[in-house]
């Protein structure tokens, strides 16, 4: 018996009894989904090789359904092929724009496609094997050599950079104190003091985010699937003490829904701390400070920002990924957890300075307790 799997998206139950017969000399295994939103919220279980797409559908549409197919990682290669009554360059150009790699018209000849199928049968299995290819040698060659040039290049000179700040300035300090130790009042002394100390705690949390962001590097942490993170407690909890601390309280704007992530406390209680440092970090008191976070599907979307810009909140802003060189530390070590759970991270300014860190963590699908 054949083992691929074919996914069939129609909303009328006919077209995929139709698709059904004229499948049937090649006896793949069929899965029906009479939605988009059904087949989003199965195809992982179905795991198809090929999907067959009806343009026209009732709620979401075949070209919205392709574009969420591509925006998911696991199924951003699986052949799409859209099946259409309309016809015209037009047609085929939105189809292929949405993601998809071919289309077959209405009413669909068997002949066609039968022979369709499988030339996306063989795209997919050649893309597979490619894949499992290019994973093992990168595992087995390039692994080693990757995380050595990481640490030994971008990753210390930005440690070395991170450090060169604090540290002159304590030495500036302690030179003040040295030459006016003797006509400095009580204050003025206590001032110079505790700019040292805080100086001194920069040091402290960049050196940990070193042995932090080593660890990721030469551990190569796997998450689980059981792991659940109240997010927004994460949040609420960590902001307000950061806020606090800085005397920036009246700069801060929480806007979360409710969300359990797949990760572990810590994990998310290191994401936030170092998000919001970045973000107090990089803007002067009085600028407003924005937490913004949604579940959009099946993972949680979180927005930092420095700043109010004009563009809406409610969509994400491009998922290129970030150049590793220009991150600091702190936000090296996010993009690593964040990429540990197979989530997107992307960073964002505008003409005005103004800075959006833009993370996505999936959402968890176990029980709590």
């Amino acid at each position: 018996m054949n083992n691929h799997s074919i996914l069939v998206i129609d909303d009328e139950r006919a077209n995929f009894e139709v698709i059904e017969t004229l499948l049937a000399s090649d006896k793949y295994e069929l899965h029906y989904a009479s939605s988009g939103e059904e087949a989003l919220a199965n195809v992982d279980t179905i795991c198809p090789d090929v999907i067959l797409l009806d343009l026209m559908m009732s709620g979401m549409d075949g070209l919205a359904v392709c574009q969420r197919l591509r925006l998911m990682r696991k199924w951003r290669s699986i052949p799409i092929i859209v099946i259409t009554a309309a016809t015209g360059k037009s047609v085929l150009a939105l189809c292929l724009d949405a993601g998809a790699d071919d289309f077959i018209n209405k009413p669909v000849d068997g002949l066609e496609l039968r022979s369709r199928v499988r030339s996306m049968m063989r795209t997919k299995k050649q893309f597979d094997r490619i894949e499992s290819l290019s994973r093992l040698q990168q595992n087995n060659i390039t692994s080693l050599e990757n995380n050595l040039g990481e640490l030994v290049g971008d990753l210390a000179i930005g440690f070395v950079t991170e450090l060169s700040t604090p540290l002159t300035s304590i030495q500036e300090q302690l030179g003040e104190l040295s030459d006016n130790l003797e006509s400095f009042n009580k204050n003025q002394v206590r001032y110079l003091v505790d700019l040292a100390n805080k100086s001194a705690s920069n040091i402290q949390k960049t050196t940990y985010k070193f042995w932090t962001y080593l660890d990721f590097v030469v551990e190569k942490k796997s998450p689980s699937s059981t792991e659940i993170c109240d997010f927004k407690a994460i949040v609420e909890q960590i902001s307000i003490v950061q806020a606090q601390w800085l005397s920036r309280e009246n700069d801060l704007l929480v806007d979360l829904s409710p969300a359990n992530v797949s990760a572990t406390d810590k994990h998310c209680e290191l994401i936030v701390k170092e998000l919001l440092d970045n973000a107090f970090k990089f803007s002067e008191p009085g600028v407003p400070i924005e937490i913004y976070g949604r579940a959009i599907d099946r993972s949680f979307h979180l927005w930092i920002r420095d700043g109010r810009s004009d563009y809406p909140i409610d969509r994400p802003i491009d998922r290129a990924n970030a150049d590793d060189r220009e991150l600091g530390l702190g936000l090296k070590v996010v993009k690593k957890i964040v990429d540990i759970y197979d989530g997107g991270f992307s960073v964002d300014t505008n003409d005005d300075n103004e800075t959006t860190v833009y993370i996505t963590l999936p959402l968890s699908t176990a029980k709590v307790n």
